[in-house]
């Protein structure tokens, strides 16, 4: 009886530490993510890509991924595998990094800007033709 209760305790300890580590964010799983959306063997220069994406997202989400979140950094590091500009500076060495790192927080920040304008252009909108 003792043995079971020993075998059923040590199952459900590797159990807890697989789902643990099962759902961490790591760069591995978003080159195997990145992989799956692109549909081929991610090269050098993109892992660079990929790399430098999931350092940003890492810094603005203080580590704490969310779902959103990780779906939000797959995608934007295919964006950014299937850019040239950015396959251009990946390929550069130290430069393309700072180049790339630059193009990330600028499509960030045009996407964040092309929301605000949406949503302002509604708003003036609903004011105008009440």
């Amino acid at each position: 009886m003792k043995r079971i209760f020993v075998v059923f305790g040590i199952f459900l300890m590797a159990v807890q530490l697989f789902a643990f580590n099962a759902k961490k964010a790591t760069v591995d799983k978003l080159y195997k993510d990145v992989q799956k959306e692109l549909g081929h063997k991610i090269e050098k220069y993109e892992q660079n890509i990929i790399d430098t994406t999931y350092l940003y997202y890492y810094k603005k989400c203080n580590g704490n991924w969310t779902k959103e979140i990780w779906e939000l950094t797959v995608d934007k590091s295919v964006e950014m595998c299937n850019n040239k500009a950015a396959v251009a500076a990946s390929k550069t060495g130290d430069f393309g990094e700072k180049l790339l790192q630059t193009l990330i927080v600028t499509t960030e920040d045009l996407f964040k800007g092309f929301n605000d304008w949406i949503e302002s252009g509604s708003e003036e909108y609903k004011e105008r033709h009440k």
